[in-house]
């Protein structure tokens, strides 16, 4: 069979798949009311709640559901902020400043990327956010450069460099789930009364993402993916896509500031911008210099990077700022409709009894060994349907936590497995892709096809990982 042969044969594969999936897969609003309606349905049946009682004390769905429906509004509020700030500093003059320069650095294809794939991976571990704003920041910098120097690149590989650049930033540091888990007191307010005095206060990120062993493995899975990214690249330069040329005009925007005016002036204030901003930002160095990554928490997180985006941004004003962040805002529509729903399926989970059956059942086919495994490609697989790690925990907390604690497991590495679950399967739908495809103007059919492979071969090392560490621990 001829390479080209060979190369329209797997383009049809793809093809079928993408049909496939863009045929049958919904919005994931459409699948949060399915899965409310799943959950009712196996509470029901499995632990013989009644769907409605007049009896305001008997547990019933409609009162498991309706009790918890709000629960989350704290939780909603601090995920939009995190993401909301990520973008502020990625987007900043200086960050963008400094981009700029990076990705003047490299003088052929291959290096621009690894340099976009390291930047973005690295941006990404310290804030998902910031990994996603600032990597595609980075990537039109990178087309910017490539143009100039006469550098063909098909930007549909670039994009997904930059895309599965996103999995040490979704797997990392600052994925709600860790965040949550190191909160003191939010997993023990997560499980059933059975398992309260046995779920630690909290767990720190230096007991599950913060450990030498996860942050190889997560090197490992970058260098995968910079791999196949550069032997998937089109050699033949009539195959390559070129960008948008619209994509490329903020890589030479101007961001002059009009302080003429009494009100323009006070728009784009400096000082206040430095004195509030610094405060915040010193406070927050301090805290970390004092307590260390193991105080982290949301709350912290969130306040750190607020104050670094008020910095990075005083020379351009408190208006300037507030742009940025409510371009970041416009991406968490998500979380304030989907969120309350979510809360309302922990409430079917935790309230009904049920997260005590699919705790037992886990338990039942599971050993110390096998859990981290079997918890990885279960939350992955879960993933697909409910794309966003912080809601998903809220539903598998209530059962997983017990039954890593009758199993006696490590609890560290099953938050990792839990995050490796998420990041891994990120990189095949479309939900999180979204922001680079608006961003480049491309269909997720001209990037999903080049994720696929390295995510098989990505699956197949975690597993290992965490059987081979669940065997040591």
């Amino acid at each position: 069979m001829s390479q080209e042969t060979g190369a329209a044969q797997k383009q049809r594969f793809m093809d079928r798949y993408l049909a496939w999936f863009l045929r049958w897969m919904p919005d994931s609003f459409v699948i949060c009311l399915a899965l409310t309606l799943i959950v009712g349905l196996l509470a029901f049946f499995l632990t013989g709640t009644p769907v409605w009682s007049p009896d305001q004390e008997t547990t019933s769905l409609v009162s498991a559901w309706t009790g918890s429906f709000w629960d989350l509004l704290a939780f909603t509020m601090q995920m939009t902020v995190l993401l909301a700030t990520g973008n502020a500093v990625a987007t900043s003059p200086p960050a963008k400043l400094l981009l700029s320069r990076i990705a003047s650095l490299p003088r052929t294809r291959a290096q621009m990327i690894v340099l976009g794939s390291v930047v973005a991976a690295a941006l990404g571990f310290i804030h998902w956010g910031l990994g996603m704003m600032g990597g595609i920041v980075m990537g039109k910098e990178l087309l910017a450069q490539a143009k100039r120097k006469g550098i063909r690149m098909h930007a549909p590989i670039l994009v997904a460099t930059l895309f599965m650049a996103l999995l040490p930033g979704s797997a990392g540091m600052s994925g709600a789930a860790v965040l949550y888990a190191a909160t003191p007191d939010y997993l023990r307010d997560l499980v059933p009364d059975t398992h309260t005095e046995a779920t630690p206060v909290s767990v720190p990120l230096t007991d599950s993402v913060l450990r030498l062993d996860y942050g190889l493995l997560l090197v490992v899975c970058l260098f995968i993916g910079i791999v196949f990214m550069l032997l998937m690249h089109p050699k033949d330069p009539a195959k390559m896509k070129q960008v948008d040329p619209a994509v490329l005009e903020s890589a030479e925007s101007d961001t002059a500031v009009e302080r003429t005016t009494p009100a323009q002036k006070a728009n784009a204030s400096r000082w206040i911008m430095y004195v509030i901003g610094g405060v915040g930002l010193v406070y927050s160095v301090l805290h970390i210099a004092s307590v260390g990554a193991a105080g982290l928490d949301l709350n912290s997180y969130n306040f750190l990077f607020l104050a670094l985006g008020m910095v990075l941004c005083a020379n351009w004003g408190p208006e300037y700022y507030a742009g940025l962040v409510r371009e970041g805002i416009a991406g968490t529509w998500g979380f304030i409709l989907q969120f309350p729903f979510y809360a309302g399926i922990f409430g079917l989970i935790s309230a009904t009894g049920l997260g005590v059956v699919i705790s037992h059942a886990f338990t039942a086919i599971s050993t110390a060994t096998t859990w981290p495994v079997i918890a990885f490609l279960y939350s992955g697989l879960l993933n697909i349907a409910v794309p966003s790690g912080g809601s998903k925990f809220v539903i598998e907390a209530p059962y997983i936590i017990p039954t890593t604690l009758d199993l006696d497991a490590d609890l560290g590495l099953i938050m990792q497995a839990y995050q490796m679950g998420d990041g891994v399967t990120n990189l095949i739908i479309p939900f999180f892709a979204l922001p680079y495809l608006a961003n480049y103007k491309l269909k997720f059919s001209e990037v999903v096809g080049y994720t696929v492979p390295p995510v098989l071969l990505m699956l197949a090392v975690v597993c290992l990982y965490l059987f081979g560490m669940a065997a040591l621990l």
